[in-house]
């Protein structure tokens, strides 16, 4: 069930599009962070085919931000891309198929969508959560840290289930 961070973020733009609404590389980084927590939760495996990274700005995907870092602040205007390394070449990231993927990613576009991209940022940096924990609240930034999947998951386990 694992995808590319392009194919889910290509999942969120798909919503985007077709609402006439905008989605920055930093939405698009936590709109996919959130559904990979959620996925971790709800389907008890990780969506993506690779980890986040703890860098200054919260939980990153490597590969995502290499895509959209040249649109800047502004909303990405297409659909993104992924290197097929059977063949070589770029394609169009597939959206997912599955239905218990698409259902999650439903769920979080409803649920996030209109939130502004400073403030789920702002919740991905917050006090005791993945990325708080493993940079010691920011103080410690290594290049390529990982943010363990099994921190992710009990984060969101909590954040899920807690009144």
């Amino acid at each position: 069930m694992a995808y590319s961070a392009a194919s889910i973020a290509n999942a969120f733009l798909n919503h985007a599009f077709a609402e006439g609404k905008s989605i920055s590389p930093m939405k698009a980084q936590k709109l996919v962070y959130i559904a990979h927590g959620y996925a971790l939760v709800e389907c008890r495996e990780p969506i993506l085919d690779e980890v986040f990274e703890a860098w200054k700005f919260g939980p990153v995907l490597n590969t995502l931000y290499h895509e959209c870092k040249y649109f800047g602040k502004d909303g990405i205007p297409r659909l993104l891309d992924d290197f097929d390394h059977d063949t070589g070449t770029v394609k169009k990231a597939p959206i997912p198929t599955d239905p218990k993927v698409a259902e999650l990613i439903d769920f979080v576009w409803q649920t996030y969508g209109e939130e502004r991209a400073a403030d789920l940022s702002d919740w991905t940096h917050e006090k005791g959560g993945p990325w708080d924990q493993v940079t010691d609240g920011g103080r410690k930034i290594l290049r390529h840290q990982e943010v363990p999947n099994d921190l992710i998951r009990d984060y969101f386990f909590r954040t899920m289930y807690t009144v």
